[in-house]
């Protein structure tokens, strides 16, 4: 049995290393709040005080952290304490470049490294139902791979290094221009005198449909339960939104990419974290539209 080190014990890393341990791997988890260690200890969770006690011995190491500059701050910790072979995987969301220099300093070190962004929230990370968005060499997805198959529902080698974090730029810029055009649709639909049930049922059936209405839908009591019907309890923030949007921006800029509606999406969701909505749900832009 592999021993997993866990960098980042926050709404989503906790869950995903509950599952770890409800499936009996050894883990040692690290967080600078020890709240989030000590409520993860009666699981089985080994306790690690820093850094250092996560590089021991451990064959695998996972990172859910903030940014791209924490995750490097991280790995600049302890990449020279761990033996070669170790398997680095970086399930946070940060800059593709970011993520090819990591790659690049694990290489010189004979460590293997997965820029392994998530898809599916803090819902997903507590089914157990994330979508993995892989990117590095094959040899060290299928040393992941069991995994991933614990704490998450699919998980996809997308390419070369970097390619993880290039694919989950391009799902979550089509993601916050589909929310927006749904709130607009509803919008839309309200202003016409419509019921926004029959709408949503026939937007979910007909050529509309997308995973934002079907799943998502952000008009409280309209579709599945969502985060309308709890007055935009976040799922996935907006706040985490403008992030991702900011990380596709810069790719956007980088590859002179022409992509107006995703541009404009950020410039969206800049002005509702400026506006100190950033807490509330990011399917809350709809409302922000109006």
């Amino acid at each position: 049995m592999k021993k997993i080190g866990f960098i980042g014990l926050g709404n989503m890393g906790s869950k995903m290393v509950t599952h770890l341990l409800k499936s009996n791997y050894e883990v040692v988890g690290y967080d600078i709040n020890q709240e989030y260690i000590d409520q993860l200890s009666p699981n089985g969770l080994k306790k690690a005080n820093n850094l250092n006690d996560v590089s021991k011995g451990t064959d695998i190491i996972i990172t859910m952290l903030p940014n791209g500059d924490i995750v490097e701050e991280a790995l600049d910790n302890i990449i020279d304490r761990l033996k070669p072979g170790t398997l680095i995987t970086d399930c946070s969301t940060i800059d593709v470049n970011k993520a090819k220099e990591l790659h690049k300093k694990c290489k010189v070190k004979n460590l293997f490294f997965l820029d392994a962004p998530v898809s599916g929230g803090v819902g997903g990370a507590e089914n157990g139902t994330l979508t993995f968005m892989v990117g590095g060499d094959e040899n060290a997805y299928k040393m992941m791979l069991p995994l991933f198959g614990v704490m998450g529902q699919k998980s996809l080698l997308c390419g070369t290094y970097g390619s993880g974090q290039a694919t989950k730029a391009c799902n979550n810029m089509l993601l916050a221009t589909t929310m927006i055009g749904v709130g607009e649709a509803f919008n839309l639909g309200t202003n016409l005198g419509l019921d926004p049930k029959k709408l949503f049922e026939i937007l979910s059936t007909s050529t509309g449909s997308c995973w934002a209405v079907n799943n998502y839908c952000p008009i409280a009591g309209v579709g599945p339960k969502s985060p309308a019907d709890k007055s935009f309890e976040p799922g996935f923030s907006a706040s985490l939104m403008y992030k991702d949007l900011s990380i596709a921006l810069k790719a956007i800029n980088d590859t002179n990419t022409l992509a107006p509606f995703g541009i404009k999406a950020q410039e969206n969701f800049r002005q509702m974290v400026n506006d100190k909505k950033g807490d509330l749900d990011f399917s809350a832009i709809t409302k922000f539209n109006e």
